[in-house]
C-alpha cells in the first residue's frame, strides 16, 4: 500500500508505562507473550479475561527496566483499572503517558528488521517492515516531518497487512488465535501461566479453531464488532474496517460463501492473504 505524505499524528493510540522491580514478573502473569524475550525488539501481546477473550492488544517493548505498551485509546481507563486490581503486593506502578505522541512513518528506507526497536532518548521507534511507529515520549511543539501518515492511512495499512485492533467495540469477542495473534508472534505457548492461558493453550493443543481473521474487500461501510452473516447463519464479526477494506473473523466453513454484515454491507475475503493462514 502506498501512502500519501501527511503531517498528522496517529490519534487512536495511547501509551502505558510499567515501572518498579516487579513489573516484568507481574506482566508475565497477565499477558500472552514472553516478556523475558524482550531486548532490542517489540512484540504483540494479548491481555485476556479468564475465558481467554481479548481485553486488549498491546505492542510491548522495554527500555532498561521500564516496560512500555501501546494500546487502543478507547481501552486505556478500563485496562489500567483492571491491571491495578491484580497488582496486590507487587512493586509495580502502572500509568498512562498522556503527553506521548504517535507518528506513523511510511516508506522506511533502512535495514531495520520487523519487530526491532530503536530508542534515541525520548524517541522510541518500532519497525513494522516498510512502516514504523514512532513514539515521542516528550513531544515538542514542532510539526512532524513530511514523511508521516495520518490515522486513517495507518488503519488501512494495518488492515492490508492483517494486523488486528482490539477496541471498545470488539473487546472480549475474540480469543487470540481468532485474530491470528499466534501467526503474528503474539503468543508464547511455553511461557507458563497467565490469565486466560488454559483456554488459549487448549485451543492450540487440543482444539480445532473454527474461526480465523481474514482481510476482506468491503462494499460499503462497517464498524468494529459488527456481526457478519451468511444467509441466516452467524458467520463471524468485523475486527476493523476502513474505506473499502476490513478485517473480519469468519467461520472457516463459511469463508467461501456469500457474506455480509447485519446492516447489509457485502464483504469478500481476498484470495491472497498477507500471510499464510493454516488450514
Amino acid at each position: 500500500m502506498k501512502f500519501d505524505s501527511q503531517p498528522h499524528a496517529i490519534s487512536n493510540l495511547s501509551l502505558l508505562r510499567f515501572t518498579g522491580p516487579d513489573s516484568l514478573s507481574f506482566l508475565q502473569g497477565q499477558l500472552s507473550n514472553d516478556l523475558n524475550a524482550l531486548s532490542s525488539s517489540w512484540h504483540y501481546s494479548g491481555y485476556c479475561n479468564p475465558k481467554g477473550r481479548l481485553l486488549a492488544l498491546f505492542q510491548v517493548w522495554k527500555n532498561e527496566q521500564i516496560i512500555y505498551a501501546s494500546i487502543d485509546s478507547s481501552l486505556v481507563d478500563a485496562t489500567i483499572k483492571r491491571l491495578r486490581m491484580y497488582v496486590m503486593r507487587s512493586k509495580v506502578v502502572i500509568d498512562e503517558l498522556t503527553q506521548a505522541r504517535f507518528l506513523g512513518v511510511a516508506d522506511i528506507d533502512n535495514n531495520s528488521e520487523r519487530f526491532s526497536v530503536d530508542i534515541n532518548e525520548s524517541i522510541h521507534t518500532l519497525y513494522l517492515g516498510t512502516r514504523a511507529l514512532r513514539i515521542d515520549l516528550e513531544p515538542s511543539d514542532q510539526m512532524p516531518s513530511a514523511d508521516t501518515i495520518d490515522s486513517h492511512q495507518w488503519s488501512l495499512a494495518n488492515i492490508a497487512e492483517g494486523e488486528p485492533t482490539i477496541d471498545a467495540d470488539n473487546v472480549e469477542m475474540f480469543i487470540p488465535q481468532m485474530v491470528n495473534l499466534d501467526l503474528l508472534g503474539g503468543i508464547n505457548f511455553k511461557k507458563g501461566c497467565y490469565t486466560g492461558q488454559e483456554i488459549v493453550a487448549r485451543m492450540h493443543y487440543l482444539g480445532k479453531l473454527k474461526q480465523r481473521m481474514f482481510v476482506c474487500q468491503l462494499e460499503g461501510n462497517a464498524s468494529s464488532g459488527e456481526k457478519v452473516i451468511s444467509g441466516d447463519k452467524n458467520a463471524g464479526n468485523i475486527v476493523a474496517a476502513s474505506a473499502g477494506s476490513a478485517l473480519a473473523v469468519i467461520r472457516r466453513d463459511l469463508v467461501n460463501s456469500e457474506l455480509q454484515t447485519v446492516t447489509g454491507t457485502k464483504l469478500v475475503p481476498l484470495s491472497v492473504q498477507p500471510y499464510t493462514i493454516p488450514d
